[in-house]
Protein backbone atom coordinates (compact mmCIF):
# COMPACT_ATOMS: atom_id res chain seq x y z
CA UNK A 1 0.00 0.00 0.00
CA UNK A 2 1.03 3.45 -0.61
CA UNK A 3 0.75 6.44 1.62
CA UNK A 4 -2.46 5.92 3.65
CA UNK A 5 -5.98 4.62 3.28
CA UNK A 6 -7.03 1.12 3.72
CA UNK A 7 -4.47 -0.37 6.56
CA UNK A 8 -7.26 -0.04 9.14
CA UNK A 9 -8.99 -2.90 7.32
CA UNK A 10 -6.25 -4.96 5.81
CA UNK A 11 -4.62 -4.89 9.36
CA UNK A 12 -8.46 -6.31 10.70
CA UNK A 13 -8.91 -8.57 8.18
CA UNK A 14 -5.45 -10.03 7.81
CA UNK A 15 -5.36 -10.57 12.23
CA UNK A 16 -8.41 -12.00 12.01
CA UNK A 17 -8.33 -14.34 8.97
CA UNK A 18 -4.66 -15.39 10.03
CA UNK A 19 -5.29 -16.33 13.68
CA UNK A 20 -5.07 -13.53 15.73
CA UNK A 21 -7.73 -11.21 17.31
CA UNK A 22 -8.66 -7.99 18.42
CA UNK A 23 -10.21 -6.72 21.64
CA UNK A 24 -11.59 -3.55 22.94
CA UNK A 25 -10.35 -3.05 26.05
CA UNK A 26 -13.15 -0.24 27.61
CA UNK A 27 -10.59 1.36 29.80
CA UNK A 28 -7.81 1.46 26.73
CA UNK A 29 -9.69 3.52 24.29
CA UNK A 30 -7.64 5.18 21.05
CA UNK A 31 -9.47 7.54 19.03
CA UNK A 32 -8.94 9.11 15.65
CA UNK A 33 -10.14 12.65 15.06
CA UNK A 34 -9.41 13.25 11.03
CA UNK A 35 -8.95 16.75 10.02
CA UNK A 36 -11.16 18.89 7.47
CA UNK A 37 -8.50 18.50 5.05
CA UNK A 38 -5.08 16.46 5.02
CA UNK A 39 -2.09 18.22 6.18
CA UNK A 40 0.24 16.57 3.82
CA UNK A 41 0.73 16.30 -0.81
CA UNK A 42 1.20 13.17 -1.99
CA UNK A 43 1.20 12.11 -6.01
CA UNK A 44 -2.06 11.28 -7.09
CA UNK A 45 -4.32 12.60 -4.11
CA UNK A 46 -7.38 10.26 -2.92
CA UNK A 47 -7.18 8.22 -5.61
CA UNK A 48 -3.99 6.81 -3.63
CA UNK A 49 -6.65 5.52 -1.10
CA UNK A 50 -8.64 3.66 -3.43
CA UNK A 51 -6.06 1.61 -5.19
CA UNK A 52 -4.88 0.65 -1.45
CA UNK A 53 -8.93 -0.62 -0.97
CA UNK A 54 -8.16 -2.27 -4.63
CA UNK A 55 -4.97 -4.21 -3.46
CA UNK A 56 -6.78 -4.88 0.00
CA UNK A 57 -9.68 -6.80 -2.22
CA UNK A 58 -7.49 -8.44 -4.16
CA UNK A 59 -5.73 -10.41 -1.02
CA UNK A 60 -8.25 -10.67 1.29
CA UNK A 61 -11.91 -10.11 0.13
CA UNK A 62 -12.50 -12.95 -2.23
CA UNK A 63 -15.66 -13.14 -4.21
CA UNK A 64 -16.90 -10.79 -2.21
CA UNK A 65 -14.84 -7.88 -4.11
CA UNK A 66 -17.37 -8.52 -6.33
CA UNK A 67 -19.57 -6.03 -3.74
CA UNK A 68 -17.14 -3.46 -3.80
CA UNK A 69 -16.72 -3.04 -7.04
CA UNK A 70 -20.09 -2.53 -8.02
CA UNK A 71 -20.83 0.26 -5.10
CA UNK A 72 -17.42 1.72 -5.68
CA UNK A 73 -17.24 2.75 -9.96
CA UNK A 74 -13.28 4.88 -9.09
CA UNK A 75 -12.08 0.93 -7.73
CA UNK A 76 -13.41 -0.84 -10.81
CA UNK A 77 -11.99 1.38 -12.82
CA UNK A 78 -8.83 0.47 -11.30
CA UNK A 79 -9.20 -2.87 -11.10
CA UNK A 80 -10.32 -3.24 -14.89
CA UNK A 81 -7.10 -1.60 -15.84
CA UNK A 82 -4.78 -3.83 -13.50
CA UNK A 83 -3.66 -0.69 -12.68
CA UNK A 84 -3.71 -1.70 -8.87
CA UNK A 85 -0.05 -2.88 -8.83
CA UNK A 86 1.56 -6.74 -7.93
CA UNK A 87 -0.28 -8.14 -4.94
CA UNK A 88 1.28 -11.74 -5.56
CA UNK A 89 3.17 -11.83 -2.96
CA UNK A 90 0.34 -10.88 -0.32
CA UNK A 91 -1.41 -14.02 -1.40
CA UNK A 92 1.22 -16.05 -1.74
CA UNK A 93 1.56 -14.92 2.22
CA UNK A 94 -1.94 -15.49 2.92
CA UNK A 95 -1.89 -19.23 1.67
CA UNK A 96 1.53 -19.83 3.17
CA UNK A 97 -0.69 -18.93 6.60
CA UNK A 98 -3.23 -20.84 5.92
CA UNK A 99 -5.35 -17.60 6.42
CA UNK A 100 -9.34 -18.48 6.58
CA UNK A 101 -11.42 -17.24 3.80
CA UNK A 102 -13.21 -13.67 3.66
CA UNK A 103 -17.04 -15.88 4.26
CA UNK A 104 -15.27 -16.99 8.17
CA UNK A 105 -14.90 -13.34 8.29
CA UNK A 106 -17.93 -12.30 7.69
CA UNK A 107 -19.73 -15.28 9.89
CA UNK A 108 -17.42 -15.21 12.77
CA UNK A 109 -16.63 -11.56 13.35
CA UNK A 110 -19.27 -9.34 11.73
CA UNK A 111 -22.28 -11.47 12.08
CA UNK A 112 -24.34 -8.73 12.37
CA UNK A 113 -24.25 -7.10 9.32
CA UNK A 114 -25.88 -7.86 6.03
CA UNK A 115 -23.77 -8.98 2.74
CA UNK A 116 -25.58 -7.85 -0.06
CA UNK A 117 -25.61 -10.82 -2.59
CA UNK A 118 -22.33 -11.25 -4.63
CA UNK A 119 -24.24 -11.27 -7.90
CA UNK A 120 -27.55 -9.64 -7.68
CA UNK A 121 -30.31 -10.42 -10.20
CA UNK A 122 -30.85 -6.53 -11.34
CA UNK A 123 -29.19 -3.49 -9.57
CA UNK A 124 -28.63 0.46 -10.50
CA UNK A 125 -31.06 3.01 -10.60
CA UNK A 126 -34.66 1.89 -11.15
CA UNK A 127 -36.14 4.28 -13.79
CA UNK A 128 -39.55 4.14 -15.17
CA UNK A 129 -40.20 4.21 -18.96
CA UNK A 130 -43.21 6.03 -19.26
CA UNK A 131 -42.36 9.35 -17.40
CA UNK A 132 -38.57 8.48 -18.08
CA UNK A 133 -38.10 9.67 -13.64
CA UNK A 134 -35.96 6.86 -11.36
CA UNK A 135 -37.05 5.71 -8.08
CA UNK A 136 -35.81 8.19 -5.21
CA UNK A 137 -36.57 8.72 -1.83
CA UNK A 138 -36.08 12.60 -0.46
CA UNK A 139 -34.14 12.42 2.95
CA UNK A 140 -36.30 14.35 5.53
CA UNK A 141 -33.24 14.24 7.94
CA UNK A 142 -29.72 13.42 7.81
CA UNK A 143 -30.05 9.90 8.60
CA UNK A 144 -32.18 7.78 6.92
CA UNK A 145 -35.23 6.43 8.59
CA UNK A 146 -38.22 4.45 7.55
CA UNK A 147 -41.45 5.32 6.59
CA UNK A 148 -40.28 8.19 3.79
CA UNK A 149 -42.22 8.22 1.08
CA UNK A 150 -41.00 7.00 -2.35
CA UNK A 151 -40.83 9.49 -5.33
CA UNK A 152 -39.90 10.10 -9.02
CA UNK A 153 -38.00 12.08 -10.85
CA UNK A 154 -34.96 12.89 -12.76
CA UNK A 155 -32.06 13.70 -10.30
CA UNK A 156 -28.94 12.42 -11.24
CA UNK A 157 -27.64 11.15 -7.71
CA UNK A 158 -31.15 9.05 -7.76
CA UNK A 159 -30.65 6.50 -5.25
CA UNK A 160 -29.00 3.30 -6.11
CA UNK A 161 -31.22 -0.47 -5.18
CA UNK A 162 -30.39 -3.82 -5.49
CA UNK A 163 -32.99 -6.53 -6.50
CA UNK A 164 -32.13 -9.34 -3.73
CA UNK A 165 -32.35 -13.18 -4.11
CA UNK A 166 -34.82 -12.44 -1.57
CA UNK A 167 -37.16 -10.38 -4.08
CA UNK A 168 -37.08 -7.25 -2.05
CA UNK A 169 -35.95 -3.72 -3.45
CA UNK A 170 -33.15 -2.73 -1.56
CA UNK A 171 -32.10 0.94 -0.80
CA UNK A 172 -28.10 0.76 -1.38
CA UNK A 173 -25.32 -1.08 0.58
CA UNK A 174 -25.50 -1.00 4.55
CA UNK A 175 -28.66 0.96 4.83
CA UNK A 176 -31.63 -1.66 6.15
CA UNK A 177 -34.22 0.03 3.99
CA UNK A 178 -36.88 -2.06 1.43
CA UNK A 179 -39.57 -0.96 -0.62
CA UNK A 180 -42.83 -1.33 0.88
CA UNK A 181 -46.38 -1.70 -0.75
CA UNK A 182 -48.28 0.03 2.59
CA UNK A 183 -51.53 -2.73 3.28
CA UNK A 184 -54.42 -1.02 2.02
CA UNK A 185 -52.88 2.60 0.45
CA UNK A 186 -51.74 3.15 -2.39
CA UNK A 187 -48.49 5.03 -1.20
CA UNK A 188 -44.85 2.87 -1.49
CA UNK A 189 -42.59 3.89 1.43
CA UNK A 190 -39.49 2.30 2.62
CA UNK A 191 -39.61 0.38 5.59
CA UNK A 192 -36.90 -1.56 7.96
CA UNK A 193 -35.97 -4.92 5.83
CA UNK A 194 -37.65 -7.73 6.89
CA UNK A 195 -34.44 -9.52 8.80
CA UNK A 196 -35.00 -13.19 8.48
CA UNK A 197 -34.64 -15.53 4.76
CA UNK A 198 -37.63 -14.61 3.42
CA UNK A 199 -39.03 -11.42 2.59
CA UNK A 200 -42.24 -10.28 4.37
CA UNK A 201 -45.16 -10.07 1.94
CA UNK A 202 -45.57 -5.79 1.66
CA UNK A 203 -41.67 -6.38 0.59
CA UNK A 204 -41.46 -9.13 -1.55
CA UNK A 205 -41.15 -7.89 -5.68
CA UNK A 206 -41.72 -9.61 -9.11
CA UNK A 207 -40.07 -8.57 -12.00
CA UNK A 208 -42.83 -9.75 -14.98
CA UNK A 209 -42.60 -9.81 -18.37
CA UNK A 210 -43.85 -6.87 -19.38
CA UNK A 211 -41.55 -4.97 -17.46
CA UNK A 212 -43.72 -4.19 -14.39
CA UNK A 213 -43.03 -5.04 -10.60
CA UNK A 214 -45.43 -6.26 -8.71
CA UNK A 215 -46.28 -6.99 -5.38
CA UNK A 216 -47.69 -10.70 -5.14
CA UNK A 217 -49.43 -9.70 -1.64
CA UNK A 218 -51.99 -7.26 -2.96
CA UNK A 219 -51.90 -8.31 -6.71
CA UNK A 220 -51.10 -4.77 -7.66
CA UNK A 221 -47.87 -2.97 -9.34
CA UNK A 222 -45.75 -0.24 -9.13
CA UNK A 223 -46.68 3.21 -10.84
CA UNK A 224 -45.26 6.42 -11.61
CA UNK A 225 -47.87 9.26 -11.29
CA UNK A 226 -46.68 12.45 -11.45
CA UNK A 227 -43.59 12.47 -9.36
CA UNK A 228 -45.18 10.14 -6.96
CA UNK A 229 -44.83 5.94 -7.13
CA UNK A 230 -48.05 4.40 -6.56
CA UNK A 231 -49.46 1.09 -6.08
CA UNK A 232 -52.41 0.52 -8.48
CA UNK A 233 -54.18 -2.31 -10.57
CA UNK A 234 -51.66 -4.13 -13.01
CA UNK A 235 -52.09 -2.86 -16.63
CA UNK A 236 -49.76 -4.07 -19.40
CA UNK A 237 -50.27 -1.75 -21.60
CA UNK A 238 -49.46 1.65 -19.32
CA UNK A 239 -46.68 2.53 -19.67
CA UNK A 240 -46.56 4.44 -15.99
CA UNK A 241 -46.13 1.07 -14.90
CA UNK A 242 -42.68 -0.11 -16.52
CA UNK A 243 -39.30 -0.07 -14.68
CA UNK A 244 -36.32 -1.08 -15.54
CA UNK A 245 -32.40 -0.71 -13.86
CA UNK A 246 -30.40 1.14 -15.48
Amino acid sequence: MEFWGGENLEMSFRVWQCGGLLEIIPCSVVGHIFRKKSPHTFPNGSSVITRNLVRLAEVWMDDYKEIFYRLNRVAASIFKMNSFGDVSERRQLREKLRCKNFSWYLNSVYPETYVPDIRPTMYGQLENSGWQCQLDVKKTKKHWEPGQMVTCNNRIEAQYYEYTSKQEIRLSFGIKLCLHADPGKASVCLEWCHPKEKAAPEQAWIFTETNQVMNPSSGKCLAAAGGNVILTSCKSAEDSQKWAFI
